[in-house]
């Protein structure tokens, strides 16, 4: 058979046959490391992080429904059903309430807020609606030219897993109003940067493309 390959064959095809079928050769399989949960190396009260992503605050332990690099524990933000309530002095969601439905929204704000021991404080980051009309009614021009996209990831989300859509949106007076009506206090919009985390960069203090912030950051209280 060889000596038949070698007669209807060049030696260029011969050694191109070879490249694929050693191309085809079995892929070593690579141990992936599991993910190691270390909700066990933090203590009451806690410092929560809630829709970490990729994203690792230090200091916090860092929560997530998804195994990401940065999670330190994986929890349903919705429930938090592996903190007490009580147990949080501190609770931070970057540009994640916007990723669930209007009626889930309040019942969420309260968990929170069960959460949180009195005194405790939350900071909330999203998409701020009116910031978002502004600027883009400021840059038309910009968003009318072809390949320019109107912002579909920033409203609507990147879309890039089942928990990546936005399903609402707000401003500063209604989600002040939303806090309120959960029992939280002293409800107000606090600077972009510097980061309270220092070295943090999040979405919260984003401002491409037209250098201006387009995020609503709120912080309030539990009462004491």
């Amino acid at each position: 058979m060889r000596a038949v390959i070698k007669r209807i064959t060049t030696v260029e095809q011969r050694e191109a046959v070879r490249t694929v079928l050693r191309r085809l050769r079995p892929v070593p399989k690579v141990d992936v490391p599991r993910f190691a949960d270390r909700l066990h190396e933090f203590s009451a009260p806690y410092r929560l992080h809630l829709g970490c992503g990729n994203i690792k605050l230090a200091g916090f332990c860092n929560v997530d429904a998804l195994e990401t690099i940065a999670a330190d524990a994986i929890d349903d933000i919705r429930t938090l059903g592996r903190f007490p309530d009580g147990s949080a002095r501190e609770i931070y969601a970057c540009h994640v309430l916007e990723h669930f439905g209007h009626d889930e929204v309040i019942p969420l704000l309260k968990r929170w807020y069960a959460v949180l021991q009195p005194g405790g404080v939350i900071r909330i980051s999203v998409p701020d609606l009116d910031r978002i009309v502004r600027i883009y009614h400021k840059n038309w021009e910009h968003f009318q030219k072809p390949g320019n996209t109107p912002w579909i990831g920033l409203i609507y989300g990147g879309q890039s897993t089942p928990y990546d859509f936005h399903k609402t949106g707000f401003n500063a007076n209604w989600l002040r109003h939303l806090l309120e009506q959960c029992g939280f206090e002293q409800c107000e919009e606090y600077p972009h940067e510097p980061h309270f985390v220092p070295g943090t960069v999040d979405a919260s203090v984003a401002n491409a493309t037209f250098g201006e912030y387009f995020s609503l950051n709120m912080m309030a209280r539990r009462p004491l």
